[in-house]
């Protein structure tokens, strides 16, 4: 039997993998199913603060690409301004269309909406 991975590591040195019996250690009975709530446990805290960091880092680029783009499209000239706009909103109806075919929560649409609203605005 495999256990569904082994992480080791800090924030900044993970290694996920299969981890076989021969790789465990053997425990008695009673202590087996404390240890492996231990390791469940510890895992889910090292993916969730590992997901934490990766959704930070995540944020911190879409600011910063989101900053650079509104900084350019103000500096665009009002008729290609005007192209882009038509542009985009056909994009963002093709991008919108996808999700008739497989429903996605009402916060995603709302994100969705309101970075649509944002450049919409910077072109204006």
């Amino acid at each position: 039997m495999f256990s569904l991975f082994k992480i080791q590591g800090d924030d900044a040195d993970v290694e996920a993998g299969l981890v076989s019996p021969a790789q465990s250690s053997p425990v008695p009975a009673p202590q087996s199913a404390m240890a492996s709530d231990d390791t469940l446990l510890d895992s889910l805290a090292t993916l969730s603060t590992l997901n934490g960091v990766s959704l930070l880092q995540h944020s911190a680029r879409l600011e910063i690409i989101s900053g650079l783009l509104a900084s350019v499209l103000t500096r665009l000239p009002l008729a290609m301004r005007e192209g882009v706009a038509e542009s985009f909103r056909g994009r963002v109806e093709k991008l919108m269309s996808l999700s008739d075919d497989r429903p996605l929560p009402e916060t995603y649409h709302s994100a969705l909406l309101t970075e649509v609203n944002r450049y919409l605005n910077a072109l204006r």
